[in-house]
């Protein structure tokens, strides 16, 4: 599980809802902490002295806690030097919160969490603005998709349910077919062609693919329930069951897309992440499914393998 987590804050209070998420996991698996602060160059001494002192101060008071934790000052640009953190100690997770920016705004200034995301190839938890304040890891979300993303993400799930104790509840959204589909292609020539059954077949089969993994998961003693829901909206549907069942955190995989092309292309785990009111952490799936290619049963076998023992 995890060992070595960085946490990049920036001095306003809001950074201390990632602070606290990241203290829980913390001493849910055993990690030591590593605060990151990071300045422009043009900072006076005094000033990143004093910067220093504060951040130093909160490393003590999270060390009086039981926590393994170092303060970090760095100077220059802001992701260049997460990426360097990151790479410099190892770390094995970041914990950082979102500015929560939408629409054209957050497209044209961009956004660090998805910056580093994309770059680090490390995993990303990310705490919202105003979310939920995370003490405990009872329950974790993990929405599942039959893909080799998702499966890892079940893997980094069932790691830090072991480690915590936490129960999975996982979640598989089936997507009804959209009433263009039937309506601007002839299908008479299909026998007994009824979209309303082909909609129940899929949410059955969901519900199938669902219940095989949670007995699985109960026969290697991870406490784990699941759902099958159809809904058209994946992102909505998430959050909701999010919400409805107290997740603490959503696990799940992410393509990781930036600037123009998530701008137009879009992302569930970015309609996600600002829509949910607990913390999400993302893995990068373009790094997930260039290393396990996609064969999901063997991944699946793999994943288990090295988490469940």
């Amino acid at each position: 599980m995890f060992k070595r987590i960085l946490v990049p804050l920036d001095g306003t209070p809001q950074a201390n809802a990632a602070l606290l998420v990241a203290s829980t996991v913390a001493k849910s698996t055993g990690a030591a902490m590593t605060l990151l602060r990071v300045l422009p160059a043009t900072e006076s001494s005094g000033d990143r002295a004093a910067i220093f002192s504060t951040l130093e101060k909160v490393a003590i008071e999270l060390t009086c806690d039981g926590l393994q934790v170092e303060p970090a000052l760095r100077e220059g640009e802001i992701v260049p030097q997460i990426l360097e953190q990151a790479r410099a100690r190892s770390i094995d997770l970041i914990v950082m919160r979102s500015h929560g920016r939408v629409g054209l705004g957050r497209a044209v200034l961009g956004s660090v969490t998805e910056r580093v995301l994309a770059a680090s190839g490390v995993p990303v938890l990310v705490v919202r603005p105003g979310g939920r304040r995370v003490r405990h890891l009872r329950t974790l979300l993990v929405p599942v998709d039959g893909s080799p993303g998702g499966a890892v993400a079940l893997g980094t799930a069932v790691g830090l349910s072991q480690a915590s104790g936490a129960s999975i509840k996982l979640l598989r959204v089936a997507v009804p077919i959209p009433e263009h589909v039937y309506t601007d292609y002839d299908y008479a020539a299909i026998p007994d062609f009824d979209p309303a059954a082909w909609d129940e077949e899929a949410l059955a089969s969901a519900g199938t693919y669902v219940d095989d993994i949670v007995a699985r998961l109960r026969g290697a003693g991870v406490p784990a329930e699941g759902v099958a829901r159809m809904a058209p909206e994946i992102a909505k549907t998430i959050v909701s069951v999010a919400q409805e069942t107290s997740a603490d955190v959503i696990v799940m995989s992410t393509q990781a897309l930036t600037g123009a092309a998530r701008a137009l292309l879009g992302s569930v785990a970015d309609a996600v992440v600002r829509g949910a009111h607990c913390p999400v952490l993302l893995l990068r799936r373009t790094e997930i499914d260039r290393e396990t290619g996609a064969h999901q049963e063997p991944l699946l076998t793999r994943v288990w393998a090295n988490t469940v023992s």
